[in-house]
This record gives structure tokens, sequence and C-alpha cells, in this order.
């Protein structure tokens, strides 16, 4: 049956005005909740509200409808592809999630060749998994393109198996990108296999397209892989020696890096009618051991820049001697990307040229080679309106001490940001990197009026800077990695009002324990997202009306407890908040005290949160009451003690019992053995060093007794851990076990039905429906 908008309209009021109702029977009934009969009464109100939430949810969700069966076909496909082409090498893990939405959506997935053209070979997983991984997409993408992703460092028996299923379909490669892991060469057990071995396995590539190397130390000779792939067009990570590109054909090619003199690359311009994107260098690319470059050869003739311009739209210059920088850009009016690694007498020549570009839109200027009396000069300095994003890097200056030296510098910076900056009309963002030993006048930000984003790296200022009212009207995106001590002073001096993502990082981690942040209010009236990393730093909470949601970094385990203790005192002071995220486990009671008391205030014009971030998945006990709190349900769970770092170290210290380090703080079943290590596992690793009581006063509304007991008793919670933790010095736990997607945020809402699935059971599984 079809119903009137307006019946719909009445029948939401109805449901609404009678849950409205049943919260505040149920708020009343609580205080009384200690004779039996009160309780039942108030489980089965709380039942009731649950059905009429429920029943809510799913009038605003409507008839659930499959975009597999309303949208084209052909549009589905090019969602999904989107989805699935991350570009990391990871797109399995989204098609094998896919596949178990429903049998539809498996069937479709199967039978779409271009959904399982990524091929990635990765450290860390069993060799079994990953040749059923490429045996999968091999036979399921047909005669498609492949891209192949490869993680190094790669034992050889791995490879050797990886390489038997690939290489008779190595014309069908189209891309192959290297990605270099922690690991070291050591861990790949029978020996690592080097990025030249496997490329020459894989030859000829007749198709290939685009190589992205992670580090190639490859030899002249070595280079001379590049004949057989005579379609490649986009060559990346690697520096090619620019005699190569004379006797390689190589003119399909529009990204390239070689190393060389300008003089010879003005040369060989015409062998690359193509090229788009070049990076130069000096034949030597160590950054301390550059070899001067001989700019002028031997008999004196210098070879004259092309006649006609060059098709470069991205340009890197990272030569020491820069003579014919300026007659490279001069004919390359196209120049849309400029990245200059220069001294202060180059860059002061170049901005002329620079200027000149009517295309160029994003321009980074490292001030590598600086010596003692090298200043820059504004003479050439005009008025710029293309430059839309700019990156200054400054931390190469801090390598000489001498007083004289840096006096030289700091006035190079001011020169710089005093007399180019403010000619840059256009320009929306804006980092800027500099060294412990910098001072740059911040003053010259407030004529950049357009300026939406801002990244400050590096001190840029000292203990006894001052701090002028700084207004930034447009800034939207602020991004800060200070050291914390001047941190209070330079936040208290701006004003943001359009500010909506605010980045707190430091640069020096052992001094943020014992000192505290303050997060002024009133500046940034309108900020919705805060990502706080700064690890073992205290935070002084204020209100922020318009905080929609809070990221805590992993280390920062003391400031989201604070935080979530916060929360459960004064709601009120974040009315707008619906989304927090923890890079490392949160105290659990009071992630759940905070949930509870914020999702059921009668108080409708606190939002609800809906949405949590947590480093892996969890188990049933942690995962099933979660889901339910963040859909407005009243759940059942496990006691505030047990859920407490003191009742958690209740089992994670107790040998007897098996689980790897994960899924004991996650509350996960897990049959792994503890293990001897004469070395102890560092409490700041778990949760804070230190914790300092957050005052418990003035709750609003007001908070029942016991919940003020149980926050007033929060560091005798930590004290308890901490004393178990003293013997925990002659074994240990294993970090992490199968049952953990590391290097994700696993989402938890309203709408959270089930862990991820075990990847190796799916593509196990997929494998036997396709050949059954």
């Amino acid at each position: 049956m079809v119903h009137s908008t307006a019946e719909v309209v009445a029948q939401h009021e109805r449901l609404e005005n009678e849950r409205l109702q049943l919260l505040k029977s149920i708020h009343d009934q609580s205080g009384n909740a200690y004779r039996l009969e009160n309780r039942k009464g108030l489980k089965f109100l709380q039942n009731k509200y649950n059905q009429i939430v429920i029943s809510q949810r799913e009038a605003r969700r409507g008839p659930w409808t499959d975009p597999l069966s309303i949208l084209p076909f052909d549009i589905w496909v090019h969602i999904i592809e989107e989805i699935v082409d991350d570009g990391w090498g990871s797109s399995y893990r989204v098609i094998y999630n896919m596949i178990l939405v429903s049998k539809q959506w498996k069937d479709a997935i199967v039978r779409i060749p271009q959904f399982w053209t990524q091929i990635s070979i990765e450290v860390g997983f069993a060799e079994s998994e990953v040749l059923q991984r490429i045996t999968t997409a091999l036979y399921l993408s047909g005669d498609q393109a492949l891209t192949l992703d490869i993680e190094r460092p790669i034992g050889r028996d791995l490879y050797d198996g990886c390489h038997a299923l690939l290489a008779p379909h190595s014309a069908r490669i189209r891309r192959i990108t290297f990605r270099q892991t922690y690991l070291s060469s050591s861990w790949s057990g029978s020996g690592a296999i080097s990025l030249y071995q496997i490329l020459l396995s894989l030859l000829p590539l007749p198709n290939l397209q685009d190589l992205r190397l992670s580090d190639s130390n490859f030899t002249e000779d070595q280079w001379g892989i590049l004949e057989s792939m005579p379609r490649i067009r986009f060559l990346e990570g690697g520096v090619l020696p620019l005699s190569i590109v004379k006797h390689v054909s190589l003119v399909n090619l529009e990204t390239l890096a070689v190393s060389g003199r300008a003089d010879e690359l003005f040369i060989i311009m015409t062998y690359l009618p193509r090229l788009r994107r070049l990076t130069i260098m000096d034949p030597s690319r160590s950054v301390w051991g550059w070899k001067d470059d001989a700019e002028v050869p031997s008999d004196g003739y210098r070879v004259p820049p092309p006649e006609q311009p060059l098709a470069l739209e991205v340009l890197t210059w990272q030569k020491r001697d820069a003579s014919r920088l300026q007659e490279l850009l001069g004919c390359s009016p196209r120049l849309k990307q400029l990245t200059l690694w220069t001294s202060w007498k180059t860059l002061g020549l170049a901005l002329g040229d620079v200027n000149k570009l009517p295309f160029l839109s994003n321009t980074s200027v490292n001030m590598q080679w600086v010596n003692s009396g090298d200043k820059f000069s504004s003479s050439t300095v005009t008025q710029n309106t293309s430059i839309r994003e700019l990156s200054l890097n400054f931390t190469y200056c801090e390598y000489k001490s001498t007083k004289e030296y840096q006096i030289e510098q700091d006035t190079n910076i001011s020169q710089l940001t005093h007399s180019w900056l403010p000619t840059l009309e256009q320009v929306d963002t804006l980092s800027i990197l500099v060294g412990s030993q910098r001072i740059i006048p911040f003053t010259f930000l407030s004529s950049l009026r357009y300026l939406r984003v801002l990244h400050l790296v590096g001190a840029g200022f000292d203990d006894n800077s001052e701090f002028p009212e700084l207004t930034l009207n447009a800034l939207e995106d602020l991004r800060l990695n200070h050291p914390l001590q001047c941190y209070n002073d330079f936040l208290s001096s701006l004003r943001c009002p359009s500010l909506l993502l605010l980045i707190l990082q430091i640069m020096d981690f052992n001094h943020a324990t014992n000192m505290t942040l303050r997060l002024p209010s009133l500046q940034f009236p309108r900020l919705s997202s805060l990502y706080w990393k700064i690890p073992q730093a205290k935070l002084e909470i204020s209100p922020h009306m318009a905080l929609k949601s809070i990221s805590f970094s992993n280390g920062a385990s003391q400031a989201a407890g604070d935080f979530c203790t916060y929360l459960i005192l004064r709601p009120r002071d974040f009315p707008s908040l619906e989304t927090v995220k923890f890079y490392q486990f949160p105290e659990w009671d009071l992630l759940f005290l905070m949930l509870e008391r914020r999702n059921f205030l009668l108080d409708q014009s606190i939002s609800k949160i809906t949405k949590v971030f947590v480093p892996t998945t969890l188990g049933l006990v942690l995962k099933e009451p979660l889901t339910s709190l963040l859909g407005g349900q009243f759940t059942n769970r496990l006691s505030n003690h047990e859920l407490s770092i003191s009742g958690m170290g209740e089992i994670y210290f107790d040998k007897s019992l098996p689980g790897c380090h994960w899924c004991c703080l996650s509350m996960q079943a897990c049959s792994s053995p503890v293990i001897s290590m004469p070395y102890p596992l560092s409490l700041s690793s778990i949760w804070s060093e230190d914790r300092a009581e957050l005052p418990i006063v003035n709750p609003d509304p007001p908070l029942a007794d016991h919940i003020l007991d149980w926050l007033s008793q929060r560091q005798t919670r930590y004290d308890k851990w901490k004393a178990s933790a003293e013997d925990f010095n002659l074994w240990t736990r294993e970090r992490v076990c199968g049952s953990h997607e590391l290097d994700s945020a696993f989402i938890f809402s309203e709408f959270s039905t089930s862990n991820p699935s075990s990847y190796r059971s799916v593509a196990t599984a997929t494998l036997e429906s396709v050949f059954d």
C-alpha cells in the first residue's frame, strides 16, 4: 500500500512522540532500579523503546533496493570499478568483501573481467594464499590488460611460484608497480630477489605502458631492458642516464626522470616528442655528495634551447648548477607544476620567469644548496595570478651553526615571505616546512586573502616569539606540526572563522608528556573535524559547538580517555559530535559509559554518536553492544570492571590464558600462545603510562552517583594495571594474529552486522565456485 506524504509524516511524529515519552519514563525509573521488580519494569520499557527505534530506522531507510537491480548494468560496473581501483594493490580485499553482499552480487562480480585485473603480490601472506589470488585473477580477468603490484622484499621461493603463473600472461601486463615495505631483506627467508631480476624474468613486456619503481640502482647496461618495453609511457621511481635516452627508443614516453647535464637535455628532447613530466638531476644522486655539473663543455659550445615550445607540463629541477634553468622555463609555456631544488640566488633569478608562466598553478621550492654569502634578491618579483598551490622547504638551511649564517638565512626567508608571497594573489594552498632553528614571520599570511589550506611543519618560532593576532578569514584546513611548547600561544593568536579541519602534531615526542595543550573554541567557531596526533600530551578541553568528528592517533590514549570522560560529564559542550575515531584501543568502560549517556539524553538538540572507528576487528562481547548503542538501542554488556583496564589486565597478564596482544585488548578468542621474551612490552603501546585525574565537577545534565564514583577511581584502575605489568618482563604476547587486518580503521555504526571475513577463506571459496 502506498501511503501519502501526510500519512508518513503523521506516523513519524507518532513514533517520535512515543519514543520520547518512553525515554522520559526510562530516565524516571532508572533511579529506582536497585529493586528486582523495578529492574524488570525498566527492562520492559527499554525493549519497547528499542522496537520503536528499529521501526523508525526502517522507516528512514525505506524499502531496501539493490543497486544491482535498478541501475543500468554498465553504470553499476563503473561504480564498482571506482571503488575497486584504489591504486595501492589491494583491490582484491574490496572485491572479496563485495562478493559477500549477496548471491546476485557474487554472480555478477565473477563474470566481469575488469574487476579482476589488479594482481597483488604482498609480503606477510602465506604462499598458498598469494598463489590462489593470482590464479583466481588470471582466470576471471579473461584477456583483459593486467596491473601488477609487487611488494618488496620478496623471497625467491614465493616469487618463483608467482612467476610460473604470470609468465604466460606477460603480454597482457600494462602496469607494474613496485612497493618497498618496512621489512628488511632478511625477512624474505630464501633470499630476496632484486627488482631488476623480477623485471628481467617477465620480459618481454610488449604492451607495458606504466612502470613505477620503488628504488632502482640500475647500471647503464641494466637500463637496456627498456628496449623490451616499446610502448612504455610512464616511468617513475628510476633515474635514467641521458645516454640511455639517446640509444633506446622511447618515443611514447610521457614521464621521465633523468640525470645528466642540462646541455645534453636540450639535445635529447627531440627524442621525446610526447614528454609531459620531467625530473632532471645531477649525475650523482647522493643527497650529501652532489657532483658539480659543468654546464659549459670544454669546447665552449652551448647547445641552444629548442626553437619550438616544449610540451612539458610538470618539471622537477634538482641540479646544483641552474645556469640553464631560466632557458628551460622560457621554452616551457605549458608548465602547470614546478618543483625547484635551488639556492637563494637562483630562486631570485628564476622568479621573473616563473611569473611569466600563464598556466603554472602548483609550485614547490626546496632550498637545497645554501651556502654563506648566498642571498635572495627580489628584483625580478612581479605580481602572479596563476599559482594556486605553493610549498616551501627551508629545512636544508640548518646545517651550519655559525651565528652569521643563521642571521643570513633568517634575512633571506624574511625577504622571500615579505616580497614574493604577498604577490601571489590567488594562492589557496600553502605548505611551509622549516627546521627547529628558523624563525618565520607568519604575519605575511594575512595578505593571502584566498588562503584555504595551510600546512606548517617545524618550529617557525621560538620560546621568545611574539604572536600578534592573525586573522585568516578564508582558511578551512589547518595542519600544524610544531614543538608542543609553542602551540598554546600560537593557537590563541589565530582567528579563523571559516576553519573546518584542524590537525595537530608535534615534532618533539620526548617533551610531550605532562604538558597540556589548550584548544580555544572562540577562534574556531565552525571547526567540524579535529585530528589529535600528539602522543602522551594532555588536552585541556573546552566546548566546541560545531565539532562533528574527532580522531585520536596511536599513542594519544590519555587524551582519548580524558575526552570520553569529559563527554560523560558534559555532553552539551559538544552538541554536534557524531563520529569518534580511535587509532589505539580506547578505555572500553569510558567509551560505553559515554555512549550510554549521550545517545539516550532527553535533550534532542544534542546529536547522537553514530560512528566509532577502532584499529581492528572486535570480539562479539564488544561489537554487538557497541553496534546497538550506536544505533540508539539499549543493550546488555559486560560490567564496567570487566571493560576497564584493571579488569582486562586480569586476563592480559594471566600467563595461563592464550591470546595475542590485539585479541586480548579487543576481547576476541585467540589461540596464540604466550612467548618468552626478556624485553617488556612498553605500556605506552597499550595505554598511556601517566593518568592525570580529570576534575569531576559540574556534570550537565546531572549524573548518577555510581557513575561519578566510577570516574573518580580511574587513576586507581590504572595503578592496578601498572602494578600487574611490573612482572611482565620474562614473557610477552604475540603482537598480532591472522584475525586482524592491519593498517585499517574499522568502522562500527548502527549498520554494522559482522566482522570482516577471512580473505583466505573467501579466495578459496571463489576458486571452488569458479572451477566446480
